[in-house]
């Protein structure tokens, strides 16, 4: 069972961990720069692919509970002597909110980017970027710019349509002819066809490890009117809102979203 990750260990350590979790369709290259940034700033920075993604492996269903569980044994396997952070984007977000639930007192912080416990009915639209995947025969198209003009017709989202072409791995079936195949690097097929899993809210208690949400001001994920959901499940909790972003707050705004992560980790 091939599950991929990265490591970063600076000579400055801090002998504290942080564990970085990525969301739906996306993968630990993502967060490399800013694992470096942490790691220079002495902390031993763990980046994977998830189950499905990237370089892991594949497997034939999605549960949140599942995948915490891997997780938290990944980590406990690292032998670690100081309690980790945590930190998760969308997907990822929930993945590590249903481990400080299943596992308590076991991680010193959570970092909550851009997502909250809830179900997100958009995400099953017609319109909405699985239901576009599901029904998309890559077979047809011959080059990766035909593929990609045919996305911009169904979506609008620069951040989805970066990440779904980053998932698209191609494959050169005669140089003579200049044929390729494209196919998908991660396990599209079964992610799309779980989305109703993937939306869901996630099942919690009451959470009481101290956690930070990193949140757009113009995400359609952290609407203000339900954040009183995240404060009742997450009661030792800060919210922190990046104006003029959506959901791709780290990638949009990346040094304010680095000041608010450093200031609540304890980075000068």
């Amino acid at each position: 069972m091939d599950f991929f990750y990265r490591e970063m260990i600076s000579d400055n350590k801090r002998n504290q961990t942080i564990l970085i979790v990525h969301g739906w369709l996306g993968m630990g290259e993502h967060w490399l720069k800013i694992g470096e940034f942490l790691a220079d700033c002495g902390f031993h920075v763990l980046i994977p692919d998830l189950p499905n993604h990237g370089r892991s492996f594949h497997t034939e269903d999605f549960s949140y509970e599942e995948t915490a569980i891997f997780l938290h044994d990944f980590v406990e396997r690292k032998k670690i002597s100081e309690k980790p952070i945590l930190i998760g984007h969308s997907m990822g977000g929930k993945l590590i909110m249903k481990m400080a639930d299943l596992f308590p007192n076991e991680y010193d912080k959570l970092v909550v980017v851009d997502i909250l416990p809830i179900n997100y009915p958009f995400l099953l639209s017609k319109n909405g970027v699985a239901n576009v995947l599901f029904n998309l025969n890559i077979s047809r198209f011959e080059t990766r710019g035909s593929l990609l003009n045919f996305l911009k017709t169904q979506i609008r989202d620069k951040g989805w349509l970066a990440l779904i072409m980053q998932n698209m791995q191609t494959t050169i079936i005669s140089k003579k002819e200049n044929k390729i195949v494209l196919s998908w690097k991660s396990n599209v097929p079964m992610l799309v066809s779980k989305m109703d899993k993937v939306a869901d809210k996630i099942d919690i208690g009451i959470i009481e490890t101290p956690t930070l949400l990193i949140r757009g001001d113009n995400s359609e994920f952290t609407k203000r009117e339900d954040l009183w959901i995240f404060k009742e499940k997450l009661p030792n909790s800060k919210i922190a809102t990046i104006d003029s972003c959506g959901h791709w707050v780290m990638v949009e705004k990346t040094i304010m979203f680095l000041k608010q992560l450093l200031s609540y980790i304890g980075v000068n």
